[in-house]
């Protein structure tokens, strides 16, 4: 009960019971409108988004609550037993519950024990007339109550226990978040260390169309850690631990290994992360793959601008003096663009796997891929189109004189080196 007399306790001024004077008292005192409230920078600021809940044995007292607080900038629901308060937390999240302490069903301390126990997130509060000591103990020890408020208790002092409570809620959730993160952090470094472990490469041909054969395998990164499921993931993952550098250099060190048996006249496309542009060794002498600089092209996929990345063009120089060769990886996609091609000056450009699909549907795309077709043959930099999936959209791209292809339409990836499939109806087509 929110207000509880005893017998021969004093009367109110019209022979009312004290409980009713003080309930007559609180709807009298009530804020009349919202500039009345605790407000703006004091409950407004803490409560937001909060759901307080009311436990009082008392509907009216209930009722109260939520006049009391009805254009208060938080959440309020009720409860009239300890059996009800306990069922509407299974199906609503609660901030903060204020409850009674005499109530028929369930003395508010073991209330809020058991919510200490299911939802030990929530701020407990307990607001009673008068408590035993054992409830008192209770409380304290078993609910591990926030604050224990005594009636008669003012909308003042109430409003100013929200507002501690909703800051208290507030420091929970930061608590929260950051062992969350650390959590996941934790678990996003061991199933790196797990993919780097299981790491292995496979290699996919890109095929000279007039020729029909391989002109170049391009690396792609694989592991068999199932929480890392694709090359994507397993760079995200990388980028987030600041591990980039690492997971390349890894990377090149299998290629290395691959690299003497490579067919001969081939050459082998090396993705690189913008990143690793800043990694001295890369260019180095003792870079793993510097013996075999000469067959070696460097694929770089913009995730982020380039021009951003101090040095870039400069290391580009570097690994040019090395013997390295550049390519501009999905050109037509994100930040690979026109500007990518100005800064890098590749020998290769690739073009973007959803300009390429469908093409032989798609005049917006054929026209696209044409014009880029266009300007590569002025700056005389070969292009590949990668993605190629069907035989209708080999067709397009050989009538857009487009010599070099990639995709599953040829060969799968996989090592050792795949043999490509050439269809008959190339057989006939013209070299570029």
């Amino acid at each position: 009960m929110l207000f509880q007399n005893e017998p021969g306790e004093a009367r109110g001024p019209r022979g009312e019971s004290l409980k009713i004077s003080l309930i007559r008292a609180v709807s009298t005192t009530m804020p009349s409108s919202h500039h009345d409230l605790p407000s703006s920078g004091t409950l407004a600021a803490a409560a937001a988004q909060l759901t307080v809940l009311f436990v009082d044995d008392e509907p009216h007292v209930t009722a109260n609550f939520l006049i009391m607080f009805r254009k208060a900038p938080f959440k309020v629901l009720t409860a009239n037993s300890g059996r009800e308060a306990l069922e509407l937390l299974e199906r609503s999240t609660v901030d903060v519950i204020v409850s009674d302490e005499q109530m028929p069903d369930m003395p508010g301390s073991v209330l809020l024990s058991k919510v200490r126990k299911s939802h030990p997130e929530i701020v407990r509060i307990i607001l009673t007339g008068e408590a035993s000591l054992d409830a008192a103990i209770e409380a304290i020890n078993g609910a591990g109550i926030f604050r224990f408020l005594r009636k008669p208790c003012s909308v003042d002092e109430l409003t100013a226990c929200l507002k501690e409570a909703a800051h208290a809620r507030e420091g929970q959730r930061r608590v929260a978040k950051v062992e969350s993160d650390a959590n996941t952090l934790r678990n996003l470094r061991g199933n790196f260390e797990k993919a780097l472990e299981q790491m292995f490469i496979v290699v996919q041909p890109v095929v000279s169309a007039s020729a029909r054969c391989v002109f170049a395998y391009e690396v792609l990164v694989r592991t068999r850690e199932p929480s890392v499921p694709h090359a994507g993931a397993f760079f995200e993952a990388a980028e987030q631990l600041k591990r980039v550098r690492e997971l390349d250099r890894r990377i090149r060190e299998k290629v290395a290994a691959v690299m003497p048996t490579l067919p001969e006249d081939v050459v082998m496309l090396v993705n690189v992360h913008p990143e690793s542009l800043s990694d001295p060794l890369l260019s180095a002498a003792e870079s793993p793959l510097a013996p075999f600089s000469a067959r070696i092209i460097f694929e770089i996929t913009e995730r982020s601008s380039l021009h951003s990345m101090e040095g870039a063009k400069e290391q580009v120089a570097r690994l040019r003096a090395a013997g390295y060769r550049i390519a501009v990886d999905d050109l037509g996609a994100g930040y690979a663009g026109l500007t990518s091609i100005a800064l890098l000056q590749p020998e290769i450009v690739k073009l973007d796997m959803e300009l390429v699909r469908d093409i032989d549907t798609s005049p917006t795309r054929a026209t696209l891929i044409a014009g880029m077709m266009a300007l590569c043959r002025q700056l005389d930099i070969a292009v590949i189109a990668e993605g190629v999936e069907t035989a209708a959209e080999v067709g397009k791209l050989r009538e857009l004189e487009c010599e070099l292809l990639q995709g599953y339409y040829f060969a799968k990836p996989g090592l050792p080196f795949p043999e490509p499939q050439f269809p008959d109806f190339m057989r006939d087509k013209v070299a570029v």
